[in-house]
């Protein structure tokens, strides 16, 4: 586990959620002088320290199944269903500066595919200014370098 100097800086609705979670799991595996060799107990301290933060493309999940729009009430599940991740209106969401490169790189796409009057059908031409807009005012909302 490296310094804290190398985490990365986390935004988002649950950006300082996750720093906090993470300065936990720091704080529970410093180095003490010996390293564990064994993978069984190497899981165990995995497990019981785990900080349910799992980093993706576009964003990091910060799971918390209270709040999780992957999951239903029924089924809170243990780990977020990324399949059914909605990670533009989600409060488990938190963004490293790899997720708003991502992120804007996406909505960049968007604006090429939409620059392309002649070859969208209606419906797909609205579902994309939808995406875009939603994207939008995400990043706006979310990215530090936005607010400069």
């Amino acid at each position: 586990m490296g310094t804290e100097a190398d985490r990365p800086t986390l935004t988002g609705p649950a950006g300082a959620e996750a720093e906090a979670r993470l300065a936990e799991l720091a704080r529970h595996t410093l180095f003490d002088g010996q390293a564990v060799t064994d993978e069984a107990r190497l899981r165990r301290i995995a497990a019981h320290h785990d900080p349910h933060v799992y980093p993706g493309t576009f964003v990091t999940c910060v799971y918390n199944p209270d709040r999780a729009l992957c999951r239903t009430s029924a089924d809170p599940g243990e780990h977020p269903a990324m399949a059914d991740c909605q990670p533009l209106a989600c409060r488990n969401t938190a963004l490293t500066s790899a997720n708003l490169h991502a992120l804007t790189d996406h909505l960049t796409q968007l604006e090429i595919a939409l620059a392309d009057d002649n070859h969208l059908a209606p419906y797909n031409r609205h579902r994309l200014q939808e995406q875009h807009r939603v994207t939008a005012v995400f990043l706006a909302r979310h990215d530090p370098a936005s607010a400069e």
